[in-house]
């Protein structure tokens, strides 16, 4: 495979999966981190204000009785789906226009308590304002507490939810009613046909609805709503933890204290957890994506996601930081000692690749001339003639066109590792950066990474400066791509880079060494001129 047709095929592959093609939804934008907040406001212009959380992975609306109305996740972390105006006021249009946006509970409410002649969602209660509107960004929370109180009933939702990943701590107290009560919780959006399961305390794997149908099951340990793993896909996972005030070893394990789950399946998903009138769980509502359940501690849970081959790098990897952070406690030099590591792993493929690439650099000229030899000669002949020179061309180089596969060798590793850095929740930030896990605010990452492509490229075409215009435009639109990455992605890329052009600097020297007698020509030595011995004698002829 020829090199200018290798790169531009990498880099379309490249930019096709970097930009995640074929996802919905708005494209990511540029900008700084987004600020944990709530928002009081009136959402959906119906008497009364609503309360949204947002945060860089989500924007959560709430109404005054603590129920869910609006779950929106985002695919690109740190995208503003809610825009500030300079008066103070704020735009939500993005959200209710839900151009691209997936609405999770898609106009039905999560987290609404009912209970057979005493609480129904549908009915009016008597709402007071949610108390404890509060952010800690340092401890990773956002509280607040809604209390209605509903035919004698009394219901107080404490609500934490956690601005770095997709978890939400939910207390329900129900005094003055019924024992028991059902927590609804619907989803997902726009999927027709989610997956839907349960696992028992007791059950080895877990028990799915069928279709559109309906499964009871007892004593969960999890309830789930999940579409098909991708970077856009959702899920929504109950796990009931225990509560403080159980007085049972083992409160899961007693009738009374036992979370029990109906599940309905197909477009109308929805989990209808029964709870004890005091009861604690914990919902995990956002990406169906291998490295946030991880993250959120969910990847043991059996059934619940079955990691693919390259989930399988990408868990090594994520393994591999923690016990790097351990050591270093900053992400940041984290991804700088990741990035060395992965390199020196690689180095032997990519010495391969990078010495079938200086020779095909060192070759060029010698390939043009037998092109220019040929080119108005297309006869079968001349171009079988053509090949053999080609062929003794290659052997008198010592190149392999299949060096040129090698390129591809890593590719599953590169993979793994831009999914677990780009869905990675790094809790700090580096150097300038306030936050790893989204776009450089300041595009200073994005400009070095420009830079060092195009050197990269340099060092590759540095012989054919033609090929070198040709392609160099490729990085310009890349640029964009640059401008949107997670800024831990993009410094491995960049690092990876630098460390690239430095062992292909290495290797070019050493294959211009190894060329540098081929093709020349030995001069035989000059013969001497025949000389007359010392010893010869002059004969005169005879005399007549």
């Amino acid at each position: 495979m020829k090199t200018r047709h290798l790169l531009p095929l990498v880099a379309v592959g490249g930019a096709l999966l970097l930009s995640s093609c074929g996802q919905t939804g708005p494209l990511p934008t540029f900008g700084k981190a987004i600020t944990p907040e709530w928002i009081t406001t009136d959402f959906d212009g119906q008497p009364g204000d609503e309360f949204i959380a947002t945060s860089n992975l989500q924007d959560v609306v709430f109404n005054a009785r603590g129920e869910i109305i609006g779950w929106y996740i985002k695919s690109y972390a740190g995208t503003p789906y809610i825009k500030q105006r300079a008066d103070g006021t704020y735009d939500f249009s993005a959200l209710k226009d839900q151009k691209g946006i997936v609405n999770m509970v898609a106009g039905r409410k999560a987290l609404a308590v009912q209970a057979e002649g005493a609480l129904d969602p549908a009915a009016d209660a008597q709402v007071t304002a949610p108390t404890g509107l509060t952010t800690d960004a340092t401890a990773n929370r956002q509280d607040a507490v809604f209390r209605y109180t509903q035919g004698g009933a009394t219901v107080t939702k404490t609500v934490t939810l956690h601005p770095r990943n997709f978890k939400i701590d939910l207390k329900t107290e129900v005094t003055g009613g019924p024992e028991r009560v059902n927590i609804l919780f619907p989803g997902l959006g726009k999927a027709d046909n989610p997956r839907v399961q349960g696992l028992s305390q007791t059950g080895a794997q877990p028990a799915t609805v069928q279709g559109s149908g309906t499964l009871v099951v007892e004593n969960v340990r999890y309830a789930a709503l999940q579409e098909n793993p991708s970077q856009i896909a959702h899920a929504l996972i109950i796990l009931p933890q225990v509560t403080a005030s159980a007085n049972a070893a083992d409160p899961a394990s007693q009738p009374d204290a036992a979370v029990n789950a109906t599940l309905t399946g197909g477009a109308q998903s929805l989990i209808s957890a029964s709870v004890p009138a005091s009861s604690n769980l914990e919902v995990y509502g956002g990406k169906n994506e291998l490295i946030h359940l991880y993250q959120s501690g969910y990847t043991t849970l059996p059934g619940l996601f079955q990691p693919n081959f390259f989930g399988q790098i990408s868990l090594y990897i994520v393994k591999l930081m923690e016990a790097l952070y351990k050591v270093i406690g900053n992400w940041g030099l984290v991804l700088v000692v990741l990035t060395v590591l992965l390199r020196a792993i690689m180095w032997p493929l990519m010495q391969v690749q990078g010495r079938t690439t200086a020779r095909m650099q060192v070759m060029q000229p010698k390939i043009k001339e037998i092109q220019e030899k040929y080119k108005d000669r297309k006869d079968a002949d001349a171009q079988r003639a053509m090949q053999l020179e080609m062929a003794q061309l290659y052997r008198d180089y010592n190149f392999n066109p299949a060096g040129c596969f090698s390129t591809f060798i890593p590719f599953p590793v590169l993979i793994a590792l831009w999914s677990t850095i780009r869905n990675f929740e790094f809790d700090s930030g580096f150097l300038w950066l306030p936050d790893l896990a989204i776009p450089d605010p300041f595009y200073l990452l994005a400009l070095v990474y420009l830079v060092v492509n195009i050197g990269q490229l340099y060092v590759m075409t540095r012989k054919t400066p033609e090929m070198f215009r040709q392609q160099v435009f490729i990085y310009l639109i890349f640029l964009y791509f640059a401008l949107t990455f997670p800024a831990g992605v993009t410094i491995y890329i960049i690092l990876s880079t630098l460390i690239g052009i430095g062992q292909q600097i290495l290797i070019n020297k050493q294959v211009e060494k190894e060329t540098a007698t081929i093709g020349q020509k030995v001069e035989k030595a000059p013969t001497r001129p025949a000389t007359k011995s010392k010893a010869s004698k002059t004969i005169d002829a005879p005399k007549k």
